[in-house]
């Protein structure tokens, strides 16, 4: 009888012991993120010390890529223009048919002596690059060097949660492209019927400054390329399979060439693009930790400064805080109005069961929410102020990008893209509906999608899943 109450203890000891560690591990995972900081006194006196507004022309010229086979051709079209360096940073890296495209004209430059630099976040890494033998003979090449950012780790819990969300390619000091986009088929090229709506700029500099938004975006490329928490991603193929690939790599190449002639051309990029005024970089903290909020104080003062905000986000998930600073806008007589997408076209369950369960909590902010209902689902981040200040980048209006992740957006003092994107929000209001005091309103255009039921039990269970994780999606 002993034995066995000692055995049934010691079975029930494991069992709170295996508990208990689990718990432990799920602290260290979200307990570090768990307070929001606030953002510091030298950043607010360095933002306010900044000019966004130009009074005439400056050095810096952009294009307004809204179209993902478009974007395939500029990448490949400054690839193939580059002379000494290129830079690649991206959130998420495949090895699909377009990321092998991308790879096959990296691979080329790196051949004629390009040297070439790529960085990647670490849950790409991980299940993405990790024994992949196509990033494997990339890396092989002497021209060619990959680094992670923040390598996922689990015996470091508490670093997971921090993310790499950075998207640009910059060719020498001359050119880059800065935006939403991943390097998959759902953002390059016609490759897949499902696909993502996607907005970048490309910038393009005549003539060298030190102050312009390119040399912000290569001191700010250099400080994460040089964090300890970018590690360094190495080939560990033998020469027989990489040099296999990398006949694969020239063999695609060659193809690209003929599929996209247009691509090896030369462009005129003064035809291509227009004058602004300024073009400024905002960004987070790039450190893998909890971080201060600067992307949003730094869009919030901007748009505290405007009478009518229209914010493009994929999804809406907002903290205390950010629900006060909306409120503090259209209490100041601010007009804010969100795109976002209906929930039934929404590519993002977490993000599409969070709006479900705080519309209501949204809405009583002052802002008027458009709930788009496309052919595809938008991915599109950008804010629009009046008539001459244009934001576009990274940063999804959430609590990850505001207190996790990294994020880039350039402020864009340009009337002429301004109106561009205003006249794409006129165009999308018409296929969204919008809420009203006594109900939804209906754009002309708007045409409801019914969920099928399992996908309703889904978004019934998610809906009770999220609410103690939601600043952590």
């Amino acid at each position: 009888m002993k034995k066995k109450f000692y055995s049934l203890l010691s079975k029930i000891s494991i069992k709170y012991i295996l508990l208990f560690l689990f718990l432990l591990y799920l602290s260290g995972l979200i307990v570090p993120y768990i307070s929001h900081k606030k953002v510091n006194e030298a950043f607010q006196s360095s933002f306010h010390n900044r000019e966004f507004y130009g009074t005439s022309a400056g050095t810096e010229r952009t294009a307004y890529l809204d179209d993902n086979s478009e974007a395939l051709l500029y990448r490949l079209r400054m690839i193939e223009e580059a002379e000494s360096d290129i830079i690649l940073s991206t959130f998420d890296f495949n090895s699909d048919q377009s990321g092998k495209d991308i790879l096959a004209a990296l691979n080329n430059a790196a051949g004629r002596g390009v040297n070439v630099r790529i960085i990647v976040d670490g849950i790409s890494g991980f299940l993405d690059l990790r024994h992949n033998e196509w990033f494997q003979t990339a890396a092989a090449h002497p021209n060619i060097q990959i680094r992670i950012y923040n390598p996922v780790n689990f015996l470091k819990p508490w670093k997971l949660q921090a993310r790499l969300h950075d998207k640009y390619l910059v060719i020498d000091k001359k050119m880059y492209l800065l935006g939403g986009r991943n390097t998959t088929n759902l953002f390059l090229g016609d490759y897949s019927s499902s696909r993502n709506i996607d907005r970048e700029l490309f910038v393009y500099e005549t003539e060298e400054s030190p102050d312009s938004s390119l040399y912000q975006l290569l001191d700010y490329f250099e400080h994460v390329w040089n964090l300890e928490d970018s590690k360094a991603y190495t080939c560990t193929q033998s020469a027989k399979k990489t040099g296999e690939y990398n006949a694969k790599l020239c063999t695609n190449y060659d193809t690209l060439r003929q599929k996209y002639p247009s691509a090896w051309e030369s462009w005129d990029w003064l035809h291509l693009t227009f004058e602004t005024n300024r073009i400024s970089l905002l960004y987070n903290p790039a450190e893998a930790e909890n971080k201060e909020p600067w992307m949003w104080y730094s869009l919030h003062q901007l748009m505290a400064q405007g009478d009518q905000v229209s914010i493009y986000t994929p999804y809406i998930i907002c903290g205390k805080e950010m629900y006060q600073d909306l409120e503090s806008l259209t209490q100041n007589k601010t007009k804010v109005e969100i795109i976002t997408n209906d929930v039934a076209k929404g590519a993002n369950p977490w993000g599409c069961t969070d709006y479900l369960n705080q519309k209501k909590q949204i809405w009583n902010t002052g802002v008027n929410v458009y709930e788009f209902m496309g052919k595809h689902s938008c991915h599109t981040k950008a804010v629009v102020i009046d008539d001459r200040m244009s934001i576009v980048g990274s940063y999804n209006l959430d609590m990850r990008s505001t207190y996790q992740d990294t994020e880039l957006m350039l402020a864009v003092d340009s009337p002429k893209l301004n109106q561009i994107i205003r006249k794409e929000i006129e165009t999308d209001k018409t296929f969204s509906k919008t809420m009203t005091g006594d109900g939804y309103v209906y754009g002309e255009n708007y045409k409801a999608k019914e969920m099928t039921t399992g996908k309703k039990i889904f978004y019934a269970f998610l809906r009770i899943v999220v609410i103690p994780i939601r600043r952590f999606l």
